[in-house]
């Protein structure tokens, strides 16, 4: 009878200029190597760990490149799991820290199954999500530029726009271009500055419309989005930022989960008989954090039930506003997993009477 293969954990501690790595095998010396930050140099690496027939399970880091770096070796090992560095230091504490420890601390955890593992979307979705996060820097580069527009006007004694309404709507804008008209001498260069702030205005508007419009037809291909926008309020925005970070709404074991994973959870600060919630943890994607906000603001304008919470949670008072609207963007948002859990559209009577704990119990016993 043939030995059994054996497994080797490695840990790949990645920088700019090379790879620290470390083997961990069950009864055999940690082995340890350097090699180049490359995928090629990666993959060249694990090929030859597996000649003996070894069973070759990898780990590594969340890093900018952790997808690329996932798709590149994802078929040369038997299984890859990205780590959590922010967890993993609670977990694995040493004294000392440098490349290979840090590389032998991974290659441990992983062969004891404690590594804090991320989840890996597809890489559709790694690019839906990047798409919907550049037309947020799109919309900050705009409003930027529309506000040093106003301050540079400001400084010229130009407290007003020329025509009623918005500073942006088109009379305004046809007066913006005539300020920059007649060339540029040494008593009015600040005209030069206005009309290329303008241009930077444009090019930032004409790319948040191409991209609006390449999100839209996308998430019309999704069957999560109309079941989201079913929500009065909420719109395509909201719904595509929660489908995109949410992926798979079945990897997360229940609502606290859910919303912890959005960071609209309270911090907890618990010792003995004293118990503290403090703000939200803001941890995760800000981007949807930031929808859902927007969205929560419609919403109380739309549905009766959504706004009765909030005014529940305000108590009356002005100053609890903020408190109130970020308990409405976490209900939302656990409504929003119950609909995507149960297929189940909008309805008001959701919100005051129905308990979403007792609806996903009864999907899953069906």
């Amino acid at each position: 009878m043939q030995e059994a293969l054996m497994d080797k954990y490695i840990g790949f501690d990645i920088d700019s200029n090379k790879t620290s790595v470390c083997i961990v095998q069950k009864n055999k010396e940690d082995r340890y190597a350097t090699i180049g930050p490359d995928a090629g140099s990666m993959r060249k690496f694990l090929a030859n760990e597996k000649k003996d027939g070894s069973r070759v399970h990898v780990t590594f880091e969340i890093s900018g490149q952790a997808g690329y770096l996932y798709d590149s070796l994802i078929d040369c090992v038997d299984s890859i799991k990205v780590a959590n560095p922010d967890k993993m230091t609670w977990i694995y504490r040493t004294a000392k820290k440098n490349d290979r420890i840090d590389a032998r601390k991974m290659a441990v955890l992983l062969s004891i199954g404690e590594i804090p593992a991320v989840h890996m979307p597809t890489k559709e979705v790694r690019q839906w999500r990047m798409i919907i996060c550049h037309r947020k820097k799109l919309l900050a580069t705009s409003v930027a530029a529309k506000n040093r527009i106003r301050a540079l006007l400001k400084s010229q004694g130009m407290r007003r726009s020329l025509h009623k309404g918005g500073w942006w709507r088109i009379a305004n804008r046809l007066w913006l271009r005539e300020l920059c008209g007649g060339g540029f001498d040494v008593n009015n260069m600040w005209r030069m500055q206005l009309s290329n702030l303008i241009c930077e205005l444009n090019m930032a508007e004409e790319h948040i419309d191409s991209v609006t419009s390449y999100l839209d037809g996308y998430l019309d291909k999704q069957t999560g989005g109309k079941l989201l926008m079913s929500i009065p309020g909420v719109g395509p925005r909201t719904a595509e930022a929660v489908l995109a970070f949410t992926d798979d709404v079945e990897r997360f074991a229940g609502g606290k989960e859910y919303c912890g994973y959005f960071g609209v959870t309270p911090k907890l600060d618990e010792s003995g008989n004293s118990r503290r919630l403090g703000h939200i943890s803001k941890k995760g994607p800000s981007v949807v954090r930031w929808v859902l906000v927007e969205s929560s603001w419609k919403v109380i304008r739309y549905s009766k039930s959504m706004r009765s919470f909030y005014e529940r949670v305000m108590a009356g008072q002005q100053s609890r506003k903020k408190i109130a609207i970020v308990a409405v963007a976490r209900k939302l948002l656990s409504i929003m997993r119950a609909m995507l859990l149960t297929g189940a559209m909008f309805d008001e009577t959701f919100v005051s009477s129905v308990d979403y704990g007792k609806i996903e119990k009864l999907r899953k016993s069906a």
